[in-house]
C-alpha cells in the first residue's frame, strides 16, 4: 500500500533543472494512463471487463463494469434473489494488475460469502496524486450512491499500493461531504497486504520494478525520484498528508496485516510501528509476518497459512454471510 513513509523531503532543484526532460516524460505518462470517469463509464457500459482474458471462467453476468477499472463480481453460484444481501470487499489491488493476476483473491472471497468490488489503479494515481484524490472521490460517490453497492455491509483489502488508495479515499473524505465519512465508519474489516512502507527511495523503486525490466530500474527509479524533487508539492507533500491520515486518523474496525521481513517495499519495522500506533488507538489488529515470502505474493507463496489467517480473522468478526430465503 503505502510506498510512503516519508522521511525528510528532497530539495528542490533549482530553475534550470525545472525543465527536466525526465519530469516531463512523467507527467506524459500520467496523462497518457489516466481513466476515465466512474460516472462517466456507469451511464453507458454494463459489461464484462476487456482486455482481461481469465475472466473467461467468470460468467459475463456476473461481472458488473462501472468503467474501465471497477468491477463488481458476484459469486455465480449464489442465486440472484441471494446477492443483495452478500456482504460486499472492496478489493485494491497492487498497482498495474489486471485480473488474470487478482482472480484467487476474488475467488477467495467467495468462499468467504462476499461479492468483489475491484478498483484497479494506474500510474497517473499515484505519479500524480491530485488523480488518485478524483479517483477516490470517484469510488466513495459509487459507493454511496449506487443501488446494489450502498445498502451492503462494507469490507476493504487492500494489497501493495492499493492501500495507498485506501488511504487517498480517508483524506478525501475528511475534506468532503459528511456522507462520504459516514460511508466509511461503516467499513467492518481492513486487511492489508504487502503495504508499500519505507522512504522515497522505496516508493521511486516500487514504480520502477512495476513497470521496467531490471536492467533499466535503478535509471528509472533516479527518474521517479528527480521528479519527486520537482514537483514536491505536487507529489511528496500530498503522500504526506495520506500517510499521517492513514496512520493518525484510520477507520477503527479490525484490521488485519500481511507481511514480511525481506520485503524490499516495504519495511517490516515500520509495520511494526504502525500496528503498535493503532493498537493504542484502541483498534483491534491482528498480522501475519513471514522470515522470507514475496511482495504482493504471501497468498501464492504461503497459501495455507493466508488462508487460514483470512478465515480466522473473518469468524473474529463475527459477521456471517446472511441465509437466503428463498
Amino acid at each position: 500500500m503505502l510506498g510512503w513513509i516519508l522521511r525528510g523531503s528532497a530539495r528542490c532543484p533549482g530553475p534550470s533543472t525545472r525543465l527536466s526532460l525526465f519530469a516531463g516524460h512523467f507527467l506524459q505518462m500520467c496523462k497518457a494512463s489516466s481513466t476515465p470517469s466512474i460516472t462517466a463509464v456507469t451511464k453507458t457500459v454494463v459489461s464484462q471487463p476487456k482486455a482481461q482474458a481469465s475472466t473467461q471462467s467468470f460468467p459475463s453476468q456476473n461481472i458488473k463494469k462501472f468503467s474501465s477499472s471497477v468491477f463488481l463480481y458476484t459469486d455465480p453460484s449464489v442465486p440472484w434473489n441471494c446477492r443483495s444481501s452478500r456482504p460486499l470487499l472492496l478489493l485494491l489491488p497492487w498497482l498495474g494488475s489486471k485480473a488474470r493476476f487478482y482472480e484467487q483473491y476474488i475467488r477467495l472471497y467467495f468462499k468467504l460469502g462476499f461479492d468483489v468490488l475491484v478498483a484497479e489503479s494506474s500510474t497517473s494515481h499515484f505519479l500524480w496524486p491530485q488523480k488518485g484524490l478524483d479517483y477516490a472521490r470517484e469510488l466513495l460517490d459509487l459507493l454511496l450512491t449506487e443501488k446494489e453497492l450502498a445498502f451492503r455491509s462494507l469490507y476493504v483489502h487492500g494489497i501493495s499500493i492499493g492501500g495507498y488508495m485506501f488511504s487517498q479515499m480517508l483524506v478525501s473524505s475528511s475534506s468532503s461531504h459528511k456522507e462520504h465519512q459516514e460511508m466509511l465508519r461503516k467499513i467492518q474489516g481492513q486487511v492489508y497486504d504487502s503495504l508499500v512502507v519505507g522512504s522515497m527511495e522505496t516508493m521511486a523503486t516500487g514504480v520502477a520494478q512495476m513497470y521496467f525490466s531490471p536492467g533499466l530500474r535503478w535509471i528509472v527509479t533516479r527518474g521517479v525520484l528527480l521528479y519527486f524533487a520537482l514537483f514536491k508539492a505536487q507529489t511528496a507533500d500530498n503522500y504526506e498528508k495520506a500517510i499521517q491520515t492513514f496512520w493518525n486518523n484510520p477507520i477503527t474496525c479490525p484490521a488485519l496485516f500481511f507481511y514480511c521481513l525481506d520485503d524490499p517495499l516495504s519495511d517490516h519495522t515500520l509495520v511494526d510501528k504502525l500496528l503498535k500506533t493503532w493498537e493504542k488507538q484502541g483498534i483491534q489488529v491482528k498480522s501475519k509476518k513471514w522470515i522470507h515470502s514475496l511482495h504482493a505474493g504471501h497468498l501464492r507463496r504461503h497459501p495455507q497459512e493466508y488462508i487460514e489467517t483470512l478465515n480466522e480473522f473473518f469468524h473474529s468478526l463475527q459477521k456471517h454471510t446472511p441465509k437466503c430465503k428463498l
